[in-house]
């Protein structure tokens, strides 16, 4: 249950606003250390997946789980922000219907204009299972919030004749049983608008796939494929059941497949930062459909030209037998496998937003640096009612850290990237100067604080936070609630409201922590000091 999943700052009155499965919650954060809810609203039977505020206006999207009309029939409120005993406090202004599922919105800076991820997400179970089209919504108010709307919604039928140029390109078309079309496979999930907000990227995370949209003649102008990341240069945890921590590398490929992305320009370059945190289908339950497979089932149906060390490592545990792999994915003519392909890039890239070329990835920075500062936490999957030492290493083998939530400031002339990895929860901090390729990791941080206590037992003593980071958000120290620059996440495992500090630190202090620098060759450093966490 996402109690704590995504939220919106007011710079003016210092509230937060934070939705939280069907909850929306109004939380006064102008003490961060005496965080208050002021109020809370239920919306019943209705997940609440996206919000954004903007000069006074309350936006969020709404997946409305009441029945399969409802779903269809997804909604975008526009609100009124709170004010304490106002008559108007929260006063819905709009309510647009938006299409199947809404994942979830952007609202530019003016507040005109909505985009809107309707993520089509496939629902229903045997006769009534149904796979709605996803697609990207525009809705515009041309005289201001409280005036009429209008709404644009883009599919993508364009790109059904367009499959086989698609894949070549890295783009995923998932499930094709029941005559299924590619409009109905595609699923946007989230988005980054330019600088002038002109354009919309929109990822759609399934599809290992970015579209472009123009806002300005409402169309969608590319969909861009993310390609895949080549395992054969870095090393990864691949096993569940190896006994710890064994790093590795394997000629098998795995597909990016960011959830958040953001847009921002550095050193003269419009860029796309992407967390690839990994997403396979699954209707499993819906209609006994999936898309994932076991390193060890696929051994039967390789193809003669992989390699013998490969097929050897597919046939251990310890190594590739346990790694889940796309059952669809890497096939020739004859239904043999010539190449393997994961799910998520288990990290971070940089990508040029005009044609998604990476100009840095991670590679394996994320998991080398949780085995080096965090052993005990090492993809970790946080079972409520294991130890962390019990259960490290339990999502080595399906997708490792699921890096997920992603922001970004300039901090002491550096692109500082903060990044929410779910399992078992932390937020990693990256920073860029002068040259890409030079990215270096800074510091790293969890709120886990015993390694002998079930998670179940740290949420009832109130002394756990960061489980599944879902939303990062930078303030500076002008919209700030004290006087300094923080950084507000919300974490759905552990359902928390947490605010963090951001210094600067000097490298020689003692106080870089987790860096993977410690000789001193960097002189500054960027740390997290945690102020305070609330829970929902």
């Amino acid at each position: 249950m996402k109690t704590a999943d995504q939220i919106a700052y007011d710079p003016q009155d210092k509230i937060i606003y934070l939705v939280g499965y069907s909850v929306l919650y109004v939380i006064d954060v102008s003490d961060p250390k005496n965080m208050v809810i002021l109020h809370h609203q239920l919306y019943n039977k209705t997940q609440l997946t996206e919000i954004e505020f903007c000069d006074g206006f309350v936006f969020f999207s709404a997946d409305d789980e009441t029945s399969a009309d409802t779903r269809l029939q997804g909604k975008v409120y526009v609100l009124k922000k709170y004010q304490a005993n106002d008559a108007d406090s929260l006063k819905v202004l709009h309510t647009v219907k938006v299409g199947a599922i809404p994942d979830s919105i952007k609202v530019t800076k003016d507040c005109r204009t909505v985009v809107v991820a309707v993520g089509g997400e496939a629902f229903g179970t045997g006769r009534d299972f149904q796979d709605p089209k996803g697609a990207v919504g525009i809705i515009k108010f041309p005289n201001g919030v409280q005036s009429v709307s209008t709404y644009t919604n883009l599919d993508f039928g364009e790109y059904n004749s367009k499959v086989f140029q698609l894949e070549k390109d890295g783009v995923r078309f998932i499930y094709r049983d029941n005559g299924n079309i590619f409009l109905r496979d595609a699923q946007p999930e989230t988005i980054a608008l330019n600088g002038d907000e002109t354009i919309a990227y929109v990822c759609l995370q399934a599809n290992n796939a970015i579209a472009e949209v123009n806002l300005v003649t409402g169309t969608i102008t590319a969909l861009r494929g993310l390609g895949y990341k080549p395992w054969s240069s870095y090393k990864l945890d691949a096993s569940d059941r190896d006994g710890g921590i064994k790093m590795n590398t394997y000629d098998i490929r795995a597909f990016y497949q960011p959830d958040g992305i953001h847009h921002t320009t550095w050193n003269g370059k419009s860029i796309i930062i992407t967390a690839n945190e990994g997403f396979a289908k699954n209707y499993d339950d819906e209609i006994g459909w999936k898309e994932e497979i076991r390193g060890s089932k696929i051994l039967a149906s390789v193809s003669k030209k992989m390699p013998q060390i490969l097929k050897t490592a597919l046939a251990d545990d310890r190594k590739l037998g346990r790694l889940i792999f796309g059952k669809f994915d890497g096939l020739n003519a004859e239904g043999e496998y010539d190449h393997l392909y994961t799910f998520g890039g288990r990290g971070i890239s940089i990508r040029l937003a005009s044609d998604m070329s990476v100009l840095y990835d991670s590679g394996s920075v994320v998991e080398e640096q949780s085995a080096k500062h965090l052993p005990d936490l090492f993809n970790c999957d946080g079972h409520p009612h294991s130890t962390a030492r019990e259960s490290m290493d339990t999502r080595s083998d399906n997708r490792g850290t699921e890096c997920e939530a992603i922001e970004t400031a300039v901090i002491d002339e550096r692109l500082v990237i903060f990044v929410g990895c779910e399992t078992p929860g932390a937020i990693y901090v990256f920073s860029v100067g002068d040259d890409f390729s030079a990215t270096r990791f800074e510091s790293i941080f969890t709120n886990i604080p015993r390694n002998d206590v079930t998670f179940a037992d740290m949420y009832d003593k109130r002394i756990l936070s960061e489980i599944d980071p879902e939303d990062i958000r930078y303030v500076t120290v002008s919209d700030s609630p004290i006087n300094s620059s923080v950084l507000f996440v919300s974490s759905s495992e552990s359902g928390t409201l947490s605010v963090f500090q951001v210094n600067v630190v000097n490298t020689n202090s003692g106080n870089r922590a987790g860096s993977s620098n410690s000789l001193g060759l960097v002189l500054a450093t960027v740390v997290l000091v945690k102020l305070i966490w609330y829970l929902i």
